[in-house]
């Protein structure tokens, strides 16, 4: 059978979640300086802007789970599933990955979350601690970092990975489609984000990219979700150290 004689609904789906997603960047660097909700639950004002952020965002998230079902039913959703962690990799021989006989994803996704938690650690570090006066509270401070990460970390994924994945891969496109999608979005908005600028954007397309290309190959969210939560707790450690 032909490829397009597998697709399902033509290109509407792509354009439609593009748009959908490709609003929802410049919407969160909106709600950045402008929230909707003002809670007043910590002694720390940034604690308590943070809170407001993620809880908004965990309902922008929402709305593009509801939005992916409405288009791709259960199908879509069980991209969302944690307990698939292995696949085969397809090779991507430019950017070095070439895997070796039996290596699968359980291998590929635990290597890849060490580089690039290591290699966030260092840009954040000359990006924002680097030649600054810090401080830490270790309570609420720890909690509230691993609390944001994830939920910081979840709600992205949804709104620029998940969302790509699900619908391209319903509609019979080239996954690659999916990962320059998700590469494209996540990178531009990143050029106001932390880490920030070129160098942000470049990071943040090749995260993008390779968190699609996990959720593709394994056909779930966990390695996507893992990495980003990492990136995420070192990114808010440094921030709340400021």
């Amino acid at each position: 059978m032909m490829m397009s004689e597998k697709r399902v609904g033509g290109a509407f789906p792509i354009v439609w979640i593009t748009i959908a997603a490709a609003a929802c960047a410049p919407l969160l660097l909106w709600l950045r300086s402008r929230p909707l909700l003002s809670p007043d639950v910590f002694d720390h004002a940034r604690y308590n802007a943070e809170l407001g952020y993620q809880l908004t965002t965990l309902a922008l998230a929402a709305v593009m789970i509801a939005l992916v079902y409405a288009m791709t039913g259960r199908e879509g959703l069980s991209y969302l599933s944690l307990k698939k962690r292995d696949g085969s990799i397809r090779p991507e021989p430019w950017i070095g990955i070439k895997p070796k006989a039996g290596e699968t994803w359980r291998h590929l996704g635990l290597n890849f979350a060490v580089v690039i938690t290591l290699v966030t650690a260092i840009v954040i570090y000359f990006q924002i601690v680097h030649g600054k006066s810090v401080s830490f509270d270790l309570f609420p401070g720890i909690p509230l970092i691993l609390a944001f990460a994830l939920v910081n970390a979840f709600c992205e994924e949804i709104l620029f990975r998940f969302s790509f994945v699900a619908v391209v891969s319903r509609s019979g496109y080239s996954p690659y489609l999916a990962q320059g999608l998700g590469a494209a979005v996540f990178g531009i908005v990143h050029y106001f984000g932390n880490p920030g600028g070129i160098v942000g954007v470049l990071m943040a397309a090749f995260i993008g990219w390779f968190l699609a290309k996990s959720m593709l190959e394994t056909k779930g969210f966990f390695w996507a979700l893992t990495i980003h939560f990492l990136q995420d707790v070192v990114i808010f450690s440094a921030l709340f150290m400021e």
